[in-house]
């Protein structure tokens, strides 16, 4: 059997021979470089047009860095990374970053109300389906029939809001609002 030409290293490190001034340049030209990258993506995300970069963990949206997390929520943090809200889903959160940045702060607000409705209430309709299960195990019915009164009207706001939230996500489609 005949030896893989590529399989040889190369005899050559080419950092560990570079003599320490010309890595010490090499190093400034590249945090230069990276600096004026930032400072440059920096001035283009003040704009009053929203700019979507994907990162490792979510999206940079503006000014705001959008963290999408493995159970498909999303955390929001404005520019000095101060958390501002865990959205219930991607949606919500992008079209609140856009109507943030183009200053249609009636519209945001709304998105984030409705998004916090949607996750009380989901927390809510969850809580009272676990407490029933328990209720019923015990066998006291009256726990049960008040619990499900409560689980009626938390469906019922659940579903409401997220009709709310589904007609601005489609306006928003409709109408174009990240142009």
């Amino acid at each position: 059997m005949a030896k893989s030409p590529t399989k040889r290293k190369s005899a050559k490190k080419t950092k560990s021979h570079l003599p320490p001034e010309m890595r010490q340049m090499t190093n400034l030209a590249a945090d230069y470089i990276k600096h004026w990258t930032t400072k440059e993506l920096g001035s283009l995300q003040r704009n009053k047009t929203p700019i979507c970069i994907p990162t490792n963990n979510g999206y940079k949206i503006g000014t705001y860095t959008l963290i999408v997390n493995k159970n498909k929520t999303c955390e929001l943090h404005d520019a000095n990374k101060e958390f501002l809200h865990l959205f219930d889903n991607k949606i919500n959160a992008i079209l609140y970053t856009v109507y943030s940045i183009k200053n249609q702060i009636k519209t945001a607000r709304e998105i984030m109300q409705l998004d916090m409705e949607i996750n009380k209430n989901s927390t809510d309709i969850t809580a009272m389906r676990r407490s029933q299960e328990r209720a019923r195990a015990r066998k006291e019915y009256d726990i049960v029939d008040i619990r499900q009164a409560r689980l009626e009207v938390s469906e019922k706001q659940l579903e409401d809001a997220k009709d709310k939230i589904l007609k601005i996500q489609r306006y928003a489609k409709f109408n174009k609002v990240w142009e």
